[in-house]
């Protein structure tokens, strides 16, 4: 695909990074994660082969990475499905499925059997979307894997639909038909309201929420950093307010509440990462955030402002507010990037 093209372009050109180097940005940006209250991620790059595994595998193992990590694989490399699941095992990650980008080059049919193959081998199914084009190829590869699959088998496989930026009308019930999730990017309606705004016929199709919970197709969120910022708070205050940094409405008939907005990137995000957390309960993992205000007596807008006191995955802290990158106590090793 072009996309896939280019990068690969643009990494030839690169310089190399040596090992050193990419455990040190790994940390750094490891604890700009947890400083923003992540606890756990999932990497959806579309060329994601075994190697890029156990790249993430080593880093995690290093405790370069602190949050819970899972990894896709690029929809062109599943012949190293056995050697990835090998190299996550070794780590404790896990492989959250094939990635897809259903366009440049994927014919329907050749798109509908990578996916089979991919389903049938027990992994989810994600899918590039962010055009009308490839949401239409993305169901209509959903629709005929369904059609071959047995369905105890297709019981056991999450269907994604990344992004979702643009679902016309007629779209919404193939999705709910299909039982796909939608991953949306809330934030996009934010950090970039400027661009939407000079096309005000799409903005109704734009990153929907409310009615796709309405229609009781299933929500998760995250942030698509590095394209925007991995700022959970500023795509849940997003979600809420449907209002653009500079001002712009985004269709404020697709606002959710507080509640909606958070479960987006805890309890739902939780179970579509197959995670039993996201939520304060006993038995829960205990990955949690503390909050410098009560994001209840806040006011929308205002919620992306509050500052994250407190990270911990696991139960151990891997971001306190105000201390230092490198610390040393029976609470925490908040080594660099923990």
């Amino acid at each position: 695909g072009l996309v896939v093209g280019m990068e690969k372009w643009i990494t030839a050109k690169l310089p190399l990074v040596t090992a050193a180097e990419t455990e040190a940005r790994a940390r750094n940006f490891s604890r700009e994660l947890a400083a923003a209250g992540v606890t756990a991620f999932t990497d959806a790059t579309a060329r994601n082969d075994a190697a890029q595994v156990e790249l993430f595998a080593k880093l995690v193992s290093s405790r370069a990475i602190c949050q819970r990590t899972s990894v896709m694989l690029g929809g062109g490399n599943l012949d190293s499905i056995a050697a990835a699941s090998a190299a996550a095992r070794s780590a404790g990650i896990s492989i959250a499925g094939a990635k897809f980008i259903p366009r440049g080059g994927y014919e329907t049919n050749a798109l509908a059997r990578e996916v089979r193959y991919a389903a049938a081998a027990g992994l989810d199914c994600a899918f590039h979307a962010t055009e009308v084009e490839e949401l239409d190829s993305a169901l209509d590869a959903i629709e005929a894997t369904l059609q071959e699959l047995p369905p105890e088998r297709a019981q056991m496989v999450s269907f994604r639909i990344e992004h979702g930026a643009m679902i016309p009308p007629n779209f919404v019930e193939r999705i709910r038909l299909s039982k796909a999730w939608v991953v949306s990017n809330p934030g996009f309606t934010y950090y970039r309201g400027a661009k939407y705004a000079t096309e005000p016929g799409l903005i109704p199709f734009l990153y929907r929420l409310k009615s796709l919970r309405d229609e009781g197709i299933r929500l998760a969120a995250g942030t698509d950093a590095p394209v925007t910022p991995s700022k959970p708070l500023v795509a849940i205050a997003s979600a809420m307010t449907r209002v653009a940094l500079e001002g712009y409405p985004m269709n404020p008939a697709e606002k959710l509440d507080l509640h909606q907005a958070f479960a987006m990137f805890t309890t739902s995000a939780a179970q579509l990462a197959g995670l039993f957390a996201g939520a304060i309960e006993t038995g829960r993992l205990a990955d949690l955030v503390i909050l410098g205000k009560d994001p209840l007596t806040v006011k929308a807008g205002e919620l992306m402002n509050i500052p994250v006191d407190v990270t911990l995955v696991g139960g151990r802290i891997v971001y306190e507010r105000g201390r230092p990158a490198v610390a040393h106590s029976d609470r925490a090793d908040l080594h660099s990037g923990q």
